[in-house]
């Protein structure tokens, strides 16, 4: 894997209206890599993403895209986002939502390379259901469109607000599974937000633990070593000791937060 430097955060700070979101927070994030942000609600993950992604400005600090600003970096389409809800143009169809970032935005006149809109419903495991609406998919099947919608242009960093917050638990366990296919097919880099520790043992190759009052990082952790080409089952013991190493973090990152 290239140690190039996909994402650089360094001593970033966010407030709103007085109140602090998160400050100092230093983070690098190395091209390809699969990046999972856990930490309890107020912590400032999704703030974070936000930043990153130029849908919101920091108040203190400095961030790096592939060492440009975020706003260059969204100019430039290297980024794309994937929301907790599909938010899909429900007049049009799981194809034409797939292909609607090549018609908007400047594209064709970008001259950059797509990826064809069916081949991605295909890739989602959506073949024969390019016709259909979103009110004729289910949530995990729209969540699925959201994805490939967020791929058609080739990003070079997927962002990911909780994209599988609101679905069942087997569905989300089958949605984890088609995105790390995903991401080891395309290469692309992934920063991905969630609660669940489950989600994250099974999906990080780093998992970063953020705290709250204030918003901070607690602990980075690489689980390259439990987590070879990070495929694990979920079932084995490697993935209950992950799974009680990043409960036990988080449970120290609410009682330090308690305590300030």
């Amino acid at each position: 894997m290239s140690n190039q430097l996909a994402i650089k955060v360094s001593d970033l700070s966010m407030s709103f209206a007085q109140v602090s979101a998160f400050k100092n927070i230093s983070l690098e994030t190395e091209k390809g890599r699969f990046v999972v942000l856990i930490g309890p609600s107020g912590c400032g993950k999704s703030t974070l993403l936000r930043n990153i992604a130029d849908l919101l400005e920091s108040t203190g600090g400095n961030i790096e895209v592939f060492g440009s600003s975020p706003s260059e970096a969204r100019r430039q389409r290297r980024f794309s986002f994937v929301f907790q809800e599909a938010t899909l143009l429900p007049w049009r169809t799981a194809l034409d939502n797939v292909a609607l970032p090549l018609q908007v935005g400047g594209w064709t006149r970008s001259k950059r390379q797509s990826r064809d809109p069916a081949d991605l419903l295909a890739l989602v495991g959506l073949k024969g259901r390019e016709s259909s609406y979103p009110w004729q998919l289910s949530g995990g099947q729209r969540q699925r469109v959201a994805i490939a919608r967020a791929l058609v242009t080739q990003p070079e960093i997927l962002l990911m607000d909780e994209p599988f917050g609101a679905l069942d638990e087997i569905t989300r366990d089958s949605l984890n599974e088609e995105l790390l296919k995903i991401w080891r097919e395309t290469g692309t880099t992934i920063v991905f937000v969630t609660h669940s520790l489950s989600e994250a043992a099974f999906l990080g190759e780093t998992v970063v633990v953020m705290g709250a009052r204030p918003g901070r990082i607690v602990e980075e952790i690489k689980l390259d070593e439990h987590k070879p080409r990070n495929l694990i089952d979920r079932t084995s013991s490697e993935f209950f000791q992950i799974t009680s190493q990043l409960r036990g973090v988080l449970e120290k990152a609410h009682e330090t937060g308690a305590d300030q």
